[in-house]
């Protein structure tokens, strides 16, 4: 019986990891040769999110009762320009390589928390740091002459990403994940409605049809994934999460005809081992 409560929840986040690299994908085709901006793209995805989760509050009446109000603002906004980044990035660059620096705000986290959360920096975190830099080194290329807006975006899309994780840590200390997730929503469709408004371009029927996928497509990968977490250990939820790194690079190979440089595979496969590792603890 446990172990098949154990292989429901590694389907149910590895289903999760299916929707969110999905909805990469389906952010590439609506910004593929600048049709839609990358920031538009991002409001859709707070606006979809948003009416859900107030549907959700309206529906059974859930009262929003913050506690730490400056880790949940602080939370909001970082994630909020996470996205921002990794959408953007995803414009610029590849989907591959976008998923791959996204995935890189585990090793960020590891880097600041000792000065933010009462955690330290261990000479064993520091070599898998040094690893996951490395990794992030081959990545970008060899030549820093090729280096896109692209890779600068996505690599400070992973840094911002770790302080929203540090954030969250502080918030989840006092507040439930709702009063989050709906400040999160909240914060976040205000932020990138004031950020679009001066990039918008009116969508086809069919990129409007996009764009709500991408809302509800990242809402079931949520879904799925806080689903999942319920039936295993934080640790295989987060190793099995990482795994997007090469999910994300499949489905584009298939669906997008994206190239694989040999760069690329061997950084991306550094910078899963050591957000494994990471994830493992070593303390």
């Amino acid at each position: 019986m446990k172990l098949n409560t154990k292989f429901k929840g590694y389907f149910l986040v590895f289903i999760s990891v299916l929707f969110f690299s999905f909805m990469t994908l389906i952010v590439k085709l609506i910004t593929k040769n600048n049709n839609i901006p990358g920031v538009e793209v991002t409001f859709f995805r707070f606006l979809i999110g948003f009416i859900i989760i107030y549907s959700i509050k309206s529906i059974k009446k859930k009262k929003i009762v913050p506690v730490n109000k400056k880790a949940l603002w602080a939370r909001a906004i970082l994630n909020t320009l996470a996205v921002i980044l990794f959408f953007v990035t995803i414009q610029l660059s590849t989907v591959t390589k976008a998923n791959i620096y996204n995935l890189t705000y585990p090793i960020f986290v590891a880097i600041f928390a000792p000065f933010f959360l009462d955690e330290k920096l261990t000479l064993k975190k520091a070599f898998i740091v040094l690893l996951a830099l490395i990794g992030t080194y081959l990545v970008v290329g060899f030549n820093f002459k090729e280096v896109g807006l692209g890779d600068i975006t996505g690599i400070l899309g992973g840094v911002v990403a770790g302080f929203a994780i540090i954030s969250l840590r502080k918030a989840r200390l006092t507040d439930e994940s709702f009063t989050i997730l709906y400040y999160l929503m909240k914060i976040g469709l205000v932020i990138t409605f004031f950020s679009f408004v001066w990039f918008f371009k009116i969508p086809s029927v069919y990129e409007l049809l996009l764009l709500v996928s991408v809302g509800a497509v990242s809402f079931l990968g949520q879904f799925f994934i806080t689903e999942g977490y319920k039936y295993i250990s934080a640790l295989g939820g987060s190793i099995l999460s990482s795994s997007r790194i090469f999910v994300a690079a499949i489905l584009s190979i298939i669906f997008l005809g994206e190239l694989l440089k040999l760069n690329v595979i061997i950084g991306g496969t550094l910078i899963f081992l050591s957000v494994v590792l990471i994830n493992l603890g070593t303390d």
